[in-house]
C-alpha cells in the first residue's frame, strides 16, 4: 500500500501523519494505524488521516477473508463516515468518502448487468458533454445509451442529473425515480431525489424518500449519510452507534480459529459475555445456516435466527450479571442493546444497525409485517450505524 507522502518543508516537525505514511511504506501497518489514530485524536476535524485510514483498512479487508475482512471493511467504514461528520468538509472529499462507502458493499447485492458496447460508448460521450455543461446533448446520449440497454440504471440518474444542474426539478425528479427503480441498491438516485426534493421545499418527502433507501439496503452507510446530514442542519443530530464488539476473531498459524478480547471490557461482567457474543460473530463464515437445535439450542434455521438467539442469550446473561454484582451495565455497546431489547426493538436494532445481506429473507418477512417499523424506529433513537 505504498502512498505518496506529502511535500514537507524544511526543518518542519515530522507529524503523525508522516510517520503514518513512511510506516506504510515500509510495510508497517500496524504501527502506521497507530500514528494515524494518534492525528485524529489530535485534530478530529482533519480529514486526511480519515481518508488514509479508509483506505488502508479498504486493502485490509481486500487482503483478507470471513469475519475479519468484514471487521476490516466496517473499520474503513467508520473512518469514512467519520470524514462525513466534518462539517467543514470540502466537496472533493465529501464525494470521495461517500463514493467509498458505497463501493465497500457493491459486492453484497446482485450486480446489475452490464450495458452493452454501443450503451457505454454513448454513455462516455454524454460524460464529456456534461463536463462541458451542454445539458442538452448530454442527455441525448444518456438517452441513448438507455435506449440501447434499458436496464442501465446510470444513464437514467445522468439524465435526472442533467436536468438537475439546469435547476428543472420536476423533470430531474421523475428521472431519479426510475434510476431508482432501475437499481433500488444504489445509494445514489435517492440522495439525488431527495435533494430535488428539498429543492423545492418538499422537506417531509425527501426525509422520506433518505429513509427509503435506508429501508433497501441498511448496510451501506451511504444510504444512511444524507439523513445524517439532513436531521443535523434541521437541529437534530444522529447518534452514530459506532460498533466496536468486545470480541476479535482470528487465526493462529496453523490455520485454526482464534476469539480473543479485543479491549479491556468496560466492567468484568462484558468479559465473558462478550465471549457468547462471539459465537454470533463466528456465524457470520460459517457454512451451514442451520442449526439441530437441542435441549438448550433452539433450531436456527436462518443467520438472522442465529444472530437474535446469541444476542438474546447475551443480554440477559450480561443484565444477570450485573444484577448478581450489584453494578450498573457500564459496556457502551452491550447497555444499549439492552434498552432495545427492554422496547422490544432487538430486532429492528439489528436489522437497521447491524445489517448483514444473509438477513435478506427475513428482513423483508419483517418489512412485511412491520410497516412503519423503521420510521419508528429512527424516530425513537435518531440512531445510525
Amino acid at each position: 500500500m505504498a502512498l505518496a507522502p506529502p511535500a514537507i518543508p524544511p526543518m518542519a516537525p515530522i507529524l503523525p501523519v508522516q510517520k503514518a505514511i513512511d510506516l506504510l511504506n515500509a510495510g508497517k501497518v500496524g504501527e502506521a494505524l497507530d500514528q494515524l489514530d494518534l492525528a485524529i485524536a489530535r485534530d478530529p476535524k482533519d480529514a486526511q488521516p480519515l481518508w488514509i485510514r479508509a483506505q488502508v483498512y479498504r486493502e485490509m479487508a481486500k487482503q483478507s477473508k470471513g469475519w475479519s475482512a468484514a471487521w476490516y471493511q466496517e473499520c474503513a467504514e467508520e473512518s469514512a463516515t467519520a470524514m462525513l461528520d466534518i462539517q467543514e468538509l470540502d466537496k472533493n472529499a465529501a464525494a470521495n468518502a461517500m463514493s467509498l462507502l458505497q463501493h465497500l458493499r457493491d459486492a453484497e447485492r446482485p450486480a446489475p448487468a452490464d450495458p452493452s458496447a454501443a450503451a457505454t460508448q454513448a454513455f462516455s460521450a454524454g460524460e464529456e458533454a456534461f463536463g462541458k455543461e451542454a445539458w442538452d446533448e448530454a442527455r441525448t446520449h444518456y438517452l441513448k445509451a438507455l435506449k440501447e440497454s434499458p436496464a442501465f440504471a446510470q444513464a437514467a440518474l445522468y439524465v435526472g442529473d442533467a436536468y438537475f444542474a439546469e435547476k428543472r426539478m420536476e423533470d430531474a425528479i421523475s428521472w431519479f425515480r426510475k434510476a431508482a427503480q432501475l437499481n433500488p441498491a444504489d445509494p445514489r438516485a435517492w440522495r439525488y431525489l431527495a435533494d430535488a426534493q428539498k429543492a423545492l421545499g418538499r422537506k417531509q418527502e425527501a426525509e422520506a424518500t433518505m429513509i427509503e433507501a435506508i429501508k433497501v439496503f441498511p448496510g451501506n452507510r451511504a444510504s444512511w449519510q444524507p439523513l445524517a446530514w439532513y436531521r443535523r442542519d434541521e437541529g437534530r443530530p444522529m447518534t452514530r452507534l459506532a460498533f466496536r464488539p468486545g470480541v476479535m476473531v482470528g487465526w493462529n498459524k496453523d490455520g485454526a480459529q482464534t476469539v480473543s478480547l479485543s479491549d479491556s471490557p468496560a466492567d468484568a461482567q462484558a468479559q465473558s459475555v462478550w465471549m457468547i457474543l462471539a459465537g454470533a460473530i463466528l456465524d457470520r463464515i460459517s457454512v451451514d445456516a442451520g442449526s439441530g437445535g437441542g435441549k438448550d439450542t433452539p433450531n436456527l434455521k436462518t443467520r438472522f435466527q442465529q444472530e437474535r438467539f446469541f444476542w438474546e442469550l447475551s443480554l440477559t446473561t450480561y443484565a444477570e450479571a450485573c444484577q448478581k454484582a450489584g453494578t450498573e451495565p457500564k459496556d457502551r455497546i452491550l447497555r444499549q442493546f439492552l434498552t432495545f431489547q427492554r422496547d422490544g426493538q432487538l430486532d429492528a436494532a439489528i436489522f437497521l444497525l447491524r445489517y448483514r445481506e444473509t438477513f435478506r429473507p427475513d428482513y423483508e418477512a419483517w418489512l412485511k409485517a412491520n410497516p412503519g417499523a423503521v420510521e419508528a424506529f429512527l424516530n425513537r433513537y435518531n440512531m445510525r450505524p
